[in-house]
């Protein structure tokens, strides 16, 4: 038997560092389903007043369980757990988690609102896992946030080298989101090309703008075709299935409105609504038909604006089926006094799912 442990990332802030514990747990257990080694145990262990993720395997695990290992949000290091006689002593492990780029792409920008982009990291990596664990395509991933802000999560997709698309009804939000971009791509010397375009439906209706980035490492990456794609869109999210062909994501990953960061126009395209619920059977629709078959949807929200039944509900009745439902408070945590978050995954039916 291997015993390995895990430091567990100090990036959460004070408050959410405990829920982080519950989460780590969670997200483990979907990641350990995809190890060669067969994990016998594992727990938040506290060892000479430090805490750790601790688990045992059958064998070590090789190297691409070791970069998933990397990968998950709650990493920090990774060691070798070894005994002799009552002491314990730790061996480190090398941490590969192969990103495209730097993880301080989406840790430089600073606003009120931001989500912590360690979560959001969470919630990326289990749309992932529970994507690619479900399917037998080996094709690049696309990932559309269709309340996209400043672009944390964008930013977190083109970490882990997800070509992304993002949609903001608040154009000032898009334009900071773009400029940051591009000035991070410039001062790393990154490869790349910007495009930018107006367009409108036959109807007229909507109006918004399309910002592409076309980023590569280097030189031989572009001339290798090796490229990521980012796409902001200055739009309505209801009208996705506009600016979008049918099933073109694999996953849909989204912090919804919190009764104030976002919105999305109602009525006769009068005036804003902050309300999720609201917003979400506007907008949900439309989602749905850009996601692919047997696509992934992960959306968090502050459940003191929106109850976890009422999102089920929305959810199921549009079509989706839920996962992981069997504890329905499994991801809730309290993020601060105004705000107590919750995480749903959801998929478009496929018989692929259980």
């Amino acid at each position: 038997m291997i015993k390995y442990a895990i430091i567990l990332n100090p990036g959460h802030n004070r408050v959410y560092f405990d829920a982080s514990k519950k989460l780590a747990l969670l997200e483990f257990k979907i990641a350990m389903e995809t190890f060669s080694e067969k994990i016998i145990e594992y727990n938040i262990e506290r060892i000479y007043g430090i805490d750790y993720l601790t688990f045992t395997s059958e064998d070590e695990l090789n190297s691409e369980d070791l970069v998933l290992l990397s990968r998950l949000s709650f990493t920090y290091a990774i060691f070798l757990e070894l005994k002799q006689g009552d002491d314990i002593y730790f061996k480190p492990i090398y941490k590969h988690s192969s990103y495209y780029f730097n993880e301080n792409l989406s840790m430089i920008l600073k606003y009120t609102g931001k989500t912590n982009e360690l979560f959001t990291r969470f919630m990326l990596n289990v749309a992932i896992m529970i994507y690619k664990r479900n399917s037998s395509l080996k094709e690049d991933l696309f990932l559309l946030d269709p309340v996209c802000g400043k672009g944390t999560t964008l930013f977190e997709a083109l970490i882990l080298g997800v070509s992304c698309s993002g949609i903001d009804i608040n154009e000032k939000l898009v334009n900071e989101a773009y400029s940051y971009l591009k000035k991070y791509l410039e001062m790393g010397k990154y490869k790349h090309e910007t495009f930018m375009e107006k367009f409108s439906d036959p109807r007229k209706k909507i109006h918004s703008k399309r910002i592409n980035f076309q980023i590569a490492k280097n030189k031989e990456d572009k001339k290798l075709k090796n490229i990521l794609d980012l796409e902001l869109i200055d739009g309505d999210s209801k009208y996705a299935d506009s600016f979008f062909k049918k099933e073109t994501f694999h996953l849909i990953v989204g912090d919804l409105p919190y009764g104030v960061q976002h919105g999305s126009k109602v009525g006769n395209d009068q005036g804003f609504t902050r309300n999720p619920d609201e917003f979400l059977l506007n907008s949900l629709p439309a989602w749905i038909k850009v996601l692919k078959k047997g696509g992934v949807m992960v959306l968090s929200w502050n459940t003191f604006v929106l109850k976890r039944s009422l999102m089920e509900n929305i959810l199921k009745e549009n079509g989706l089926k839920l996962l992981m439902n069997d504890d329905p408070h499994a991801f809730s945590h309290r993020v601060d006094q105004a705000i107590n978050r919750d995480m749903i995954i959801a998929v478009k039916e496929d018989t692929k799912y259980c």
